[in-house]
């Protein structure tokens, strides 16, 4: 071979390149089988490409990879439809307060200067709605840790009532810092909690109550909804591994 080449060489171009192909067409003839049996090792019999170990791993790798967006997209759901009730829940908690706080105010100050009531109100109100801010940050915290749902009846009470307490002394440490309260002011915070504790603290606990509720219902139904992706995933992996299984018509 490496005589021919050197003869080859010797040759002008255009020579060289007829005797090269000539060349290359008798050792294809000679190699006819061999070849043969490389090509029907590359292709299947109806013509489509045989697939290798590579290609069987990226393919179970896209199959999970698309179930695992699936539940994904339900984790992020489940956050989004928790916090839009809880929203609503605290939209309702706001109100009460504000009225509850008007309804104060016009009792204590029947006959006071208007502008002070309107500011006064108008100041409890502003510093209620952003407490509130921190009210919501706790919730999601909660909501994505997600392991109330796990809690019996017993420990689930006491953890709601844990969170109403929590939740309570966040807001009356904001309103405690951004409230004005002094000795003009009509109604003070110290008489309005003490009267919250008293009144309403009930209110308070079925507000979080129903808040959680929702939030272990929609997890629950999450779950389930999991489960059922997983055993789809299961069930097309099984799929494709018995078809690789299948003998190949070559």
């Amino acid at each position: 071979m490496n005589e021919l080449f050197k003869y080859i060489q010797k040759l002008p171009p255009s020579s060289a390149i007829v005797i090269l192909i000539l060349g290359i067409i008798l050792m294809a003839i000679s190699k006819w089988d061999s070849i043969m049996k490389l090509i029907k090792w590359a292709f299947r019999k109806s013509g489509s490409k045989k697939r290798t170990c590579g290609d069987c791993v990226l393919i179970l790798f896209g199959i999970r990879e698309k179930y695992e967006y699936q539940i994904r997209s339900i984790d992020i759901n489940v956050l989004r439809q928790q916090m839009k009730f809880s929203e609503q829940k605290i939209q309702e908690l706001v109100f009460f307060l504000s009225q509850s706080f008007i309804d104060d105010i016009k009792l204590m100050c029947k006959d006071g200067d208007y502008e002070i009531r309107v500011r006064e109100i108008a100041l409890y109100c502003e510093a209620l709605k952003n407490s509130v801010l921190s009210i919501k940050e706790e919730l999601r915290r909660s909501f994505k840790e997600n392991g109330f749902q796990e809690l019996s009846e017993n420990e689930f009470t006491h953890y709601v009532k844990d969170k109403t307490k929590l939740m309570i002394t966040m807001v009356r440490s904001y309103l405690n810092q951004h409230y004005i309260d002094n000795d003009s002011t009509i109604v003070h915070l110290r008489e309005r909690f003490q009267n919250m504790d008293n009144t309403n603290m009930h209110k308070f606990e079925d507000w979080c109550f129903d808040v959680f509720n929702n939030a272990k219902d929609l997890v629950k139904d999450a779950k389930k909804s999991k489960e059922e992706i997983n055993s789809k995933l299961i069930s097309e992996i099984n799929s494709f591994v018995l078809e690789g299984t299948k003998p190949l018509n070559c």
